[in-house]
């Protein structure tokens, strides 16, 4: 059996810890609102009006008891909720059980989703409801995940703080003013401790065989991806739209590149 020292094993401890919370423990449910529903029968007309005065895009349709479908406000008219019944189609559905994480993947392709509990459909869940705190906190912690590989990376690959080859004279002493800072408070950290994202960023970009082996192709794409991943930080930090700027598909494609970039962490 491998001897992995301490440190190193308390690193893996807290990043699978983390990495558990992510995709066992968050759930689709944790973001996804009641289905309210109509009668086939009823009124087209009348039920778009109701879904205006609640603001409901998507509502379900049930028949004998049962959710057989889902009707869309843009689409009601005249006649009754059964001419703009439309079917689920397998892509529309997720178990109540399906890890945030996944989907926020499964929303490159769809606006919605409905949850399956049991063999009901009781749920959905829309483009809207990735705005909610769970997603925030689980890009987040994402994001967070990456800082503590590279910080790992950066202190196994460098030894005594030769990393500072690769920032400047004026990162280099923001760091150590913050170093200072954090000592006095009688914390037991060391320099690289007090490194932020963007050196990490410096530090690894500027490496080319820790480019390769994070499976960056050049320093200006990984320059790119860490720019928009500084920004969804922010963006999350200070609670704003998380696609002010970007379309969702942006958003989450860069979450799937950042996801590849754990995975070498990991090899790593």
């Amino acid at each position: 059996m491998e001897y992995i020292p301490v440190q190193q094993r308390d690193h893996v401890s807290t990043y699978r810890s983390l990495r558990s919370l992510f995709e066992k423990n968050i759930t689709v449910n944790s973001i996804s609102e009641v289905l309210a529903t109509c009668n086939v029968r009823d009124d087209a007309q009348q039920i778009r009006d109701k879904m205006f005065l609640k603001d409901f895009d998507v509502i379900g349709v049930e028949e004998n008891g049962l959710v057989i479908g889902y009707v869309l406000r843009e689409d009601l008219g005249a006649g009754t909720c059964k001419d703009y019944t439309r079917s689920y189609s397998p892509s529309d559905l997720v178990s109540d059980s399906t890890p945030l994480l996944q989907t926020l993947f499964i929303f490159k392709d769809t606006d919605r989703l409905f949850i399956i509990e049991g063999n009901r459909i009781t749920k959905v869940v829309t483009l809207a409801d990735l705005q909610k705190p769970p997603i925030r906190m689980l890009l987040f912690g994402v994001i967070s995940l990456v800082e503590m590989h590279l910080y790992q990376i950066i202190r196994e690959y460098f030894a005594e703080d030769t990393w500072k080859k690769h920032l400047s004279d004026k990162r280099i002493q923001q760091t150590e003013e913050l170093f200072l800072q954090r000592k006095a408070r009688n914390e037991a950290i060391e320099l690289s401790d007090c490194l932020q994202l963007c050196d990490k960023r410096d530090i690894v970009l500027n490496e080319q065989s820790l480019r390769e082996l994070l499976g960056i192709e050049s320093k200006s794409k990984g320059k790119d991806f860490f720019k928009k991943l500084e920004i969804l930080r922010n963006n999350l930090a200070h609670s704003q739209d998380l696609n002010t700027q970007n379309s969702w598909n942006e958003m989450i494609t860069l979450i799937e590149q950042t996801e590849t970039l754990l995975e070498a962490c990991e090899k790593i």
